[in-house]
């Protein structure tokens, strides 16, 4: 039978998927810590998940944006923020 791995983050007593758990019945499950403490902990942080899976979906979705300099960057965000 095949195994899923599904990275996440325990706090405070409970374990929050990091990816969409592609089942919708119970099962059982075995749970591995990888490591006693995270090195950057901002990365388990709920903000920084929420904006890391924003990130993933636009990207997914080919939401993107270049440019050919920093300098061009910065003025297309400078003038997506004024509302240009």
């Amino acid at each position: 039978m095949p195994q899923l791995a599904i990275k996440g983050i325990y706090r405070d007593g409970v374990i929050i998927p990091n990816e969409e758990i592609p089942f919708h019945k119970p099962m059982n499950v075995i749970i591995v810590f990888t490591s006693q403490e995270s090195v950057e902990t901002r990365y388990n942080q709920a903000d920084w998940q929420l904006a890391e899976k924003k990130a993933s979906e636009d990207y997914q979705k080919g939401n993107i944006r270049s440019a050919s300099s920093i300098d061009e960057m910065f003025n297309k965000i400078e003038m997506d923020t004024n509302g240009s």
